[in-house]
């Protein structure tokens, strides 16, 4: 090394031992290591995306600085909310929708500040809303649960405010996810609506949305765990002047004043666009014997009192042409009104 090359070398040393030597005293270690690597200070919100009027959770966190005994400062939109020696975490209510909160955290030692980090609460809302194709029956009230075999159809309804106007939902990238994997074929830019194959029978997943505007600034995110369930059968009376009584499903054991009734199944949650689609298979069965279906309406049963009295015992086998896992099946205990008290129950008097 040259006489003038360490001339250069002892000068630069001193100007760096110069420099900290005129920090103050307690901050002058830490100080001068933040010189040389800079202070990773950062802030955490959970919840990350919050709805408006949402309590947000703020945390400080740093991998140089021990933060519990770092004085810091918290402010919002420039108001300080809390201060303090080691108060590295505070909460912040979100504002309303299309508001914008600029939350800060000051770190400083001695009164000299050395570092700062920053996050900003913009707060959307994002409904999703979901059914399965499964079959449910006229005026249902409540919502068409996926069994084996179904689809599932999803939409999500952003509501992202941004200087007093909403933003286009053919502006928006959606972002949709099975169980946490991204399903590719049905994300992207606009694509609010998406329909996904159903849990497996007695599988469950949840199914969860990301929406974002492309510059990231407004953000929302929601989920939903979907349960598969085996589809179930009730059974109706079909009135010949009203119709089948959706109101009122017959009980295990139940009682109807009429001679002859009509009976109805419902095949709720199955795989089915109507009860009488011809994949759907039906077994009837009255005290142990075999009925045979109706053709054109396989899904219903008649039953004549005449002349008989007691109880009979309805039972119904449903399964799939194709699909293997529809299996259900129900029995119910129905007596009819009879002119007559003599004879076997629904068999012919003597």
């Amino acid at each position: 090394m040259t006489t003038r090359h360490q001339g250069l070398l002892l000068l630069t040393c001193a100007v760096f031992v110069a420099a900290v030597a005129h920090l103050p005293a307690v901050a002058s270690a830490q100080a001068g290591l933040d010189l040389i690597f800079g202070v990773d200070l950062t802030l955490e919100l959970s919840p990350s995306h919050p709805a408006p009027g949402e309590s947000v959770h703020a945390k400080a966190r740093s991998t140089l600085v021990d933060l519990s005994e770092t004085a810091l400062r918290w402010s919002a939109n420039g108001k300080t909310i809390a201060e303090g020696v080691g108060i590295s975490d505070v909460d912040v209510v979100a504002g309303s929708l299309g508001s914008e909160t600029r939350l800060m955290v000051t770190a400083s030692d001695a009164g000299l500040e050395f570092a700062s980090a920053e996050a900003f609460i913009r707060p959307v809302e994002l409904d999703l809303l979901w059914e399965s194709d499964s079959y449910v029956p006229p005026f249902f009230r409540g919502r068409a649960l996926p069994s084996a075999g179904t689809s599932l159809r999803f939409e999500a309804i952003p509501r992202f405010l941004r200087g007093g106007f909403s933003t286009p939902v053919r502006d928006i990238i959606f972002t949709w996810r099975r169980n946490g994997y991204v399903i590719g074929a049905v994300s992207g830019r606009g694509k609010a609506r998406a329909v996904i194959e159903s849990p497996p029978l007695f599988g469950t997943d949840t199914i969860s949305v990301e929406a974002k505007t492309s510059d990231g600034s407004l953000q929302g995110a929601a989920s939903a765990r979907i349960p598969a369930l085996q589809p179930r059968i009730a059974l109706y009376q079909n009135h010949p002047v009203f119709g089948i009584a959706y109101h009122q499903a017959l009980l295990a054991e139940d009682r109807i004043p009429e001679i002859e009734a009509t009976f109805a199944a419902v095949p709720y949650f199955a795989e089915a666009a109507s009860p009488d689609t011809a994949s759907l298979r039906y077994e009837w069965r009255v005290n142990d014997i075999k009925i045979e279906n109706d053709p054109e309406r396989p899904s219903q049963l008649t039953i004549n009192a005449s002349g008989s009295t007691g109880r009979a015992l309805i039972e119904l086998a449903l399964t799939h042409v194709t699909n293997l896992f529809l299996n259900s099946s129900g029995s119910w205990g129905i007596s009819l009104q009879s002119s007559s008290a003599a004879g076997a129950p629904f068999g012919a008097s003597e």
